[in-house]
């Protein structure tokens, strides 16, 4: 199910949607169903653009349903799994015709160009290392045709006891898995094929469920769970990475700037994995009239997530031109000079006290509060000269409790004409009218607080250098395919007495007033006949205001104009022009900064806002007919939105 305005104060950890799957229960029925699919690219239509790009695929999916009784009228199982492998043409700069690059903005001439270059530096075009450009084609140094993607799923319950009206009681197992291949992992018209990798993800979870009365008069219902995941990526060359500036014209009279990317990929040699435990425990209390549920319900989670960065730890050069590429003067070099491995622990909490009240048989409010904490266990080391300059403590870390209340109601009125399946059925009413209103948390995810682990700006912490103009250094690509250690750890010539050499420090932070995101949100919802019985119609208004959302802003910016260009926008610039490389346009940033002692200082903030509202209006015959249906609807949306530097292009920056 997934629901967007749960006035349940006991679902609760989100400010979006929320999505809850419980599986079926099994029965005395034994049941097997199985099927199989194809999709077939000679099933779907595209144009010569999008089939010189790989877009259409071939898809197989494998899923069954098992279930049935394990000792007759008391345990039960239900399983269903399902296999697949999705493939479509790997289109890269190699294998891509003259229309995808075009399509990709590139010409078929600089993709050439830039291949003879690979050629002549020894750069690899294809994973295997012995491949150089002359034997693209032959045997084990033939692009691979496909990029295959292999998925499998596992979801399933053993009902140990099943729940009766007078004790309420049942044990329930639930378990579900998944693991997922996709390799290559990329793959475009502006990569060649080398510059990618494999990434391998996988995770299960499992859950018992307790319930029953106790004595005899308030329902317990208890869930225990564990679950866990790994994502893992490899990239097929330990290479630095490389990007080309290309400017391409076309015969059509226009024109395309692109970046193309060789050597290895600076961001697939990354592990993430997370473990998580939670326990919930929900009371409920129905007074003897049966108009009042009183439910209390306790979580207690903990998170924990490791994570192996490895982006960018074997650099990446930038190369503004293919002549600048032919002559191996690159306008810039970065590297993040070690991998960064950090744990990250993580406790949640809630508690939740709501109400449902049945006002009459055809009134029904829902009500109720709902408290939601959160503690990280891990702190930034504290770094004080921050707070000298920019007045900053880079070790908070946003721990807080949050409070959501909400209300909400349904109401029917009203007798429908149709008598409800059957003869004898009830009657259903008229029509229906459903509404509220109410705050949703979200609740801050595990791994939100790692770039302020890393990056203190102390010694311990990340460590980068940035080149750029006279003190980028000049690979030597057949030194690095050899030794990896030959790559560079410094500017040229050990450069750090020119504004174009930086071995700074980043640093991230949280404002003091940080918090996660929420929304305000409501709704009305009406549905019933219209037009004499003829069609069933719906209609639903929603209007959300979405809360402290994120945003960050550079502390060590000092915002002061150098000089200004001499167009009709009277663009400022941020730095000296002694700063910015003649040839290239290249710009060493320290200019901008108030200190010299780090590069960007981050601080995240949660001062953002948002504000939508939704109408739809749905429409289908109250008539059943097994040879034709149909339904209409519309919808309508507007969205305000406010956004900090460069985030968005659909208006102007704040």
């Amino acid at each position: 199910s997934l629901v967007t305005s749960p006035y349940d104060v006991s679902r609760g950890g989100f400010s979006g949607a929320l999505m809850n799957i419980r599986t079926r229960s099994g029965s005395n029925f034994v049941s097997r169903t199985n099927s199989l699919n194809f999709d077939s690219p000679a099933m779907q239509w595209s144009d010569a653009a999008a089939r010189s790009l790989g877009q259409e695929y071939s898809n197989a999916s494998l899923g069954g349903l098992l279930s049935g009784p394990i000792v007759h009228d008391k345990t039960f199982y239900s399983l269903s799994y399902q296999l697949g492998r999705r493939s479509n043409d790997f289109q890269t700069l190699v294998t891509t015709d003259a229309l995808g690059l075009q399509t990709a903005g590139v010409s078929a001439d600089s993709a050439n160009r830039l291949l003879g270059i690979m050629g002549a530096q020894q750069i690899p075009v294809l994973r295997n290392r012995s491949c150089g450009f002359g034997s693209i084609g032959s045997g084990a140094c033939t692009p691979p045709d496909d990029r295959i993607g292999d998925s499998g799923l596992l979801l399933g319950s053993i009902d140990f006891t099943s729940p009766t009206a007078t004790s309420g009681r049942a044990v329930n197992l639930a378990f579900n898995g998944s693991w997922g291949k996709q390799s290559p992992a990329s793959g475009s018209a502006t990569e060649v094929p080398a510059f990618g990798g494999d990434r391998t993800n996988y995770r299960f979870g499992v859950q018992g469920r307790h319930s029953s009365f106790l004595a005899g008069v308030i329902l317990t219902e208890t869930s225990l769970g564990v679950s866990a995941s790994k994502n893992h990526g490899s990239p097929y060359l330990d290479l630095p990475a490389g990007r080309v500036r290309v400017n391409s014209d076309f015969d059509d009279g226009t024109s395309g700037v692109q970046m193309l990317s060789f050597g290895g990929n600076p961001a697939m040699n990354s592990t993430l994995a997370s473990v998580g435990t939670g326990v919930q425990n929900q009371l409920s209390w129905f007074t003897k009239n049966n108009k009042h549920r009183l439910k209390l319900t306790t979580e207690l989670r903990h998170e924990r997530a490791d994570q192996t960065i490895a982006s960018n730890t074997l650099g990446t050069f930038t190369y503004n031109s293919l002549a600048d590429f032919q002559n191996n003067t690159p306008t810039s070099f970065t590297r993040v000079l070690s991998p960064r491995e950090r744990g990250i622990d993580q406790v949640v909490g809630a508690v939740s006290l709501g109400d449902s009240y049945r006002r009459s048989p055809n009134l029904q409010i829902t009500y109720g509060l709902r408290l939601d904490g959160t503690r990280y266990l891990n702190d930034p080391t504290l770094n004080p000269s921050l707070d000298t300059l920019f007045g900053i403590r880079n070790d908070f870390i946003p721990n807080r409790i949050y409070a959501s209340p909400r209300v909400g109601f349904s109401w029917t009125y009203g007798t429908a004409p149709q008598i409800a399946s059957f003869l004898g059925a009830m009657r259903g009413p008229r029509a229906v009218l459903r509404g509220g209103i109410g705050v949703f948390q979200n609740i801050p995810g595990t791994s939100l607080i790692g770039s302020a682990l890393d990056n203190t700006g102390l010694p311990g912490a990340v460590q980068q250098v940035t080149c750029v103009g006279t003190a980028t250094p000049v690979p030597d690509w057949t030194s690095y395919s050899s030794d990896a250690t030959t790559i560079p750890t410094q500017c040229a010539n050990g450069t750090t007495g020119t504004p174009f050499a930086n071995a700074t420090p980043n640093v991230t932070s949280f404002g003091r007033d940080y918090v996660s995101p929420r929304s305000v949100r409501s709704n009305v919802n009406w549905a019933g006949p219209v037009l004499g019985n003829r069609l069933s119609a719906s209609v639903d208004l929603t209007h959300s205001l979405d809360l402290n959302q994120s945003s960050v802003i550079d502390r060590n910016f000092s915002g002061q104009s150098r000089f200004s260009l001499g167009d009709e926008d009277n663009r400022p610039v941020f730095v000296q022009a002694t700063s910015i490389v003649p040839a290239t346009g290249a710009t060493a940033a320290q200019d901008a900064r108030i200190s010299s002692r780090y590069s960007r200082v981050n601080e995240q903030l949660s001062d953002l806002e948002s504000e939508s509202y939704q109408g739809t209006l749905r429409i289908s015959p109250m008539t059943f007919s097994t040879g034709f249906s149909w339904s209409a609807w519309y919808t309508h949306t507007v969205v305000r939105e406010q956004f900090r530097g460069f985030t968005s292009t659909a208006g102007n920056p704040l």
